[in-house]
């Protein structure tokens, strides 16, 4: 039975090898196109084919590499794994640093390599229809699409938030470091009737107390040393607009009666004046403190918590939401590859089971944070649960989650000595390969391994880069010399 959606275009214009293709696949479930030449293939994604290419590097009409650059064109989604000789290595591995996601050589692995590959191949292409879906979804959310989610949960306090853009009401943004608090204050600007007018910001906690009260209200001059004019605070300066105060819950006792006499009746004086200085503003606050705890402590004025807190909204922290996380993921992914300039498709399966099993103590930042760590450490075209877990471990974090769904025995731990790491994979006679298949196989990892770096590869093995590649071209018979 052929699987839903499961299509494979495979273009190489060697009969029997397609035949020998075909064949398997078939026996796996997929449906199989083929094309023989380069445009014959282009023609058929050209016409809406979706599903994974399997691509010939070496066809009767156009160079492997140029078709591949013409599907990137036509549909950058398509998973493209490419199959070559020993000869044509190297085109491959620069054609996997061009956005391939993977390639397979002629040989004798080629039968049991080609299931991994394409399994691989579908799962990107399962993992992007979620995130496509998901876009969807973000594209419907109208006001606050700037904030990106698809929990039900967050969606039903983005939609309780849209009554109040248009009201004059105080509203209070509740919710840990890095929930998007200020994103939220700012949708509310931008999507209220003052969008027109200014969106001013105050970090409470980053102004040093002696100067706080100026910031916020402003000074006459000669107020004190240093005054030597007079200047306008954050109060005036956000007139016909709207006023973020954000850490709320910092403000000194001393300022939250002049904080509170503000919100009353919308006027204040500089500091050193007697002009009663009236203004039109809008106050939104964050705190990622309980401010009701605050208040039973002594630490925050009661009638100014009721004053800021008209409408009090908390936000949910990302491990409440774990669902946003591949979308979020990939925003940040697409912004950092094209900052730094590499050419990096998406996530493995592997890489987005550890981002979401881990709980993000400092929530959507320490997310941002370890997406830009990953794009940099990457050196293949996907971040690898190996990337996210070095980015974890660099961050002092727990470790990644392997990837396969399958915890790794310890005896499979790159610390663990060889001869134990080989029982665990060949615990019996009947799992034993032969040693042709073994170091064709092992060859083919380490140039994996290391994102088609040949000369990385050959130095994790201990040997010559010629060494190496004449290995590879004797389809691994030869062994490294006694």
């Amino acid at each position: 039975m052929v699987v839903a959606n499961r299509r494979i275009l495979i273009v190489d214009d060697y009969p029997q090898l397609v035949s020998m293709l075909t064949l398997q696949l078939n026996g796996e479930g997929y449906e199989v196109f083929t094309a023989s030449t380069g445009n014959e293939g282009l023609a058929r994604i050209r016409d809406g084919f979706t599903g994974v290419v399997l691509l010939d590097i070496n066809l009767p009409d156009l160079g492997g590499l140029d078709v591949f650059e013409e599907i990137k064109r036509i549909s950058p989604d398509l998973p493209v794994i490419f199959v070559t000789g020993h000869a044509a290595l190297d085109l491959a591995v620069e054609a996997t640093r061009r956005g391939g996601f993977d390639f397979i050589a002629k040989g004798s692995d080629l039968a049991k390599r080609l299931n991994v590959a394409v399994k691989n191949a579908f799962d990107r292409v399962a993992m992007t229809e979620q995130l496509n879906s998901l876009r969807t979804q973000l594209s419907e959310q109208g006001q606050f699409s700037e904030f990106l989610t698809v929990s039900p949960r967050m969606k039903q306090i983005l939609r309780t938030l849209e009554s109040v853009v248009n009201s004059g009401v105080t509203v209070l943004i509740e919710g840990e470091s890095g929930t998007g608090k200020e994103v939220i204050a700012r949708a509310i600007h931008a999507a209220g009737n003052r969008k027109a007018g200014p969106f001013i910001a105050v970090n409470c906690a980053g102004i040093p107390e002696t100067l706080l009260e100026s910031e916020m209200f402003g000074y006459e001059k000669g107020a004190f040393t240093g005054a030597t004019s007079r200047r306008a605070g954050k109060f005036e300066a956000a007139h016909g607009g709207t006023l973020f105060l954000d850490e709320v819950g910092e403000l000194p006792k001393s300022l939250q009666a002049k904080l509170l006499r503000v919100l009353q009746d919308h006027t204040f004086q500089r500091v050193g004046g007697t002009e009663t200085i009236s203004v039109d503003v809008r106050v939104v606050s964050a705190t990622n403190r309980d401010l009701m705890t605050e208040v039973r402590d002594g630490n925050f004025r009661e009638d100014l918590y009721y004053r800021l807190s008209v409408f009090p909204v908390r936000l949910l922290p990302l491990r409440e939401r774990p669902e946003d996380v591949p979308i979020l993921a990939a925003h940040f992914l697409r912004r950092f590859a094209r900052e730094e300039g590499k050419p990096i498709l998406g996530f493995s399966q592997g890489a987005l089971r550890t981002l979401s099993s881990h709980p993000f103590p400092g929530n959507v930042r320490e997310l941002e944070n370890l997406v830009r760590h990953a794009v940099i450490v990457a050196r293949g075209n996907e971040i690898t649960g190996e990337d996210v877990g070095f980015t974890l471990g660099s961050h002092r974090l727990p470790t990644m989650v392997p990837e396969s769904a399958t915890p790794t025995p310890t005896s499979l731990d790159p610390s663990a000595p060889l001869e134990q790491r080989l029982k665990a994979v060949f615990p019996t006679v009947d799992a034993l390969a032969t040693l042709h298949d073994v170091q064709a196989a092992y060859l083919q990892l380490a140039i994996q391994v290391a994102a088609g770096n040949v000369s990385k590869a050959a130095r994790s093995l201990d040997v010559g880069r010629a060494t190496l590649y004449r290995w590879l071209k004797d389809d691994g018979t030869q062994g490294p010399p006694p």
